[in-house]
């Protein structure tokens, strides 16, 4: 009964969003927050340079009290699930601490990790945190292909670490997110049978980007792993076979529309879907500022103001317009599925799916 009553004001929520959108005013309804705790990481990512983030910076990120403040606040714009990123998150001393009292709140908690930290001290601190989900960045189902992306020979760990969470914490759902980039997308389909050979629960997939998070970053650094006009035909191919695979799966995975989208981010045939970014979701970074995604700069900090006040600004209302004049190419898994979910024909087509991800994020 809990449950439908949650799922119930979820939806509720949902067509609050949509109507807040087309009149484009201030949502109360942020269900998905996506928290980025720190910069810190453990690996080399040749795409992500968040490593390479000086100490003074890494000194000035949320404290526990901080990121506190940030949940309260996010219980009262009923927040249905946060997001937790980095940065590598479980580099952060009081990560369970943060989750736990997410959890406090009735708030499902995923957590996005590489991996490579998870020992049977991590797993008695996600057990006791009670987080719903994790997901694992896993590139290949090819050692040296996997450790030539993320920088470090770290493969054997992260098999390890997904072996002994699906042993020791049977409650929670695993996943794999696979970034597919030029050096990975060939024979892509069969990161489906290796995810399902680990018994995880999901697998997404996202394409690279050079905005988003990376839009900064020098791109001479990871330009060969970008593709180019010539790749684009056995792209579409290898989609195609990844879009079969899933179809014959058990894992739950991306939507098809999103599946089929991947093909065209690199071209001229890509259309932008209607974003719902600083309506239903927003950002916040591991310095406190506040934006609609990771593709556009926040302009106030949670340490100035609460995030309620900071979402009904006008400061952030021009944040949202730039939302509605953005012509980026965006094709992630977190904002994109969203968008393409809150139209009234995509809900409708992945209804069935909409159900069957409640049960991995909401549980």
């Amino acid at each position: 009964m809990k449950r439908i009553i949650k799922q119930t004001n979820n939806l509720i929520s949902f067509i609050d969003v949509k109507r807040c959108r087309w009149k484009q005013i201030f949502s109360k309804n942020i269900l998905f927050p996506i928290i980025w705790v720190t910069r810190r990481c453990n690996l080399r990512c040749r795409m992500c340079q968040q490593w390479q983030t000086s100490s003074e910076i890494l000194h000035e990120e949320l404290t526990t009290k901080e990121w506190y403040s940030f949940i309260d606040a996010a219980y009262k714009l009923k927040a249905a699930v946060i997001i937790i990123t980095g940065g590598e998150p479980l580099l952060r001393s009081d990560i369970f601490d943060i989750i736990r009292y997410i959890r406090i709140y009735g708030i499902s908690v995923h957590l996005c990790t590489n991996g490579t930290l998870i020992n049977e001290d991590i797993i008695k601190g996600l057990r006791f945190s009670g987080v719903n989900s994790i997901s694992v960045s896993i590139d290949s189902y090819l050692s040296d292909i996997h450790n030539q992306m993320r920088g470090v020979e770290c493969y054997d760990k992260v098999m390890e670490g997904i072996k002994l969470m699906k042993k020791s914490l049977p409650g929670i759902k695993i996943g794999i997110n696979t970034l597919i980039t030029k050096r990975n997308f060939r024979n892509i389909y069969k990161m489906v049978a290796f995810a399902e050979e680990l018994k995880v629960d999901q697998i997404k997939f996202s394409p690279i980007h050079t905005n988003l998070k990376h839009k900064n970053n020098n791109q001479d650094c990871f330009k060969e792993l970008i593709f180019k006009d010539e790749d684009l035909f056995e792209l579409s191919y290898e989609v195609k076979k990844l879009i079969k695979a899933i179809s014959l799966s058990r894992l739950l995975s991306n939507s098809l529309e999103f599946l089929n989208g991947l093909s065209f981010l690199y071209n001229s045939d890509y259309q932008r879907v209607p974003c719902f970014a600083g309506y239903i979701s927003c950002s916040v970074d591991s310095l406190g500022w506040v934006s609609p995604c990771e593709d556009i700069e926040g302009n106030e900090n949670l340490r100035d103001k609460s995030l309620e006040n900071i979402l009904k600004s006008k400061a952030f209302n021009e944040l949202r317009k730039k939302v509605h004049q953005c012509t980026s190419k965006c094709w992630d898994t977190t904002h994109t599925e969203i968008n393409i979910r809150c139209s009234t024909q995509g809900f409708i087509r992945q209804f069935c799916q909409i159900l069957k991800e409640s049960f991995f994020y909401l549980r």
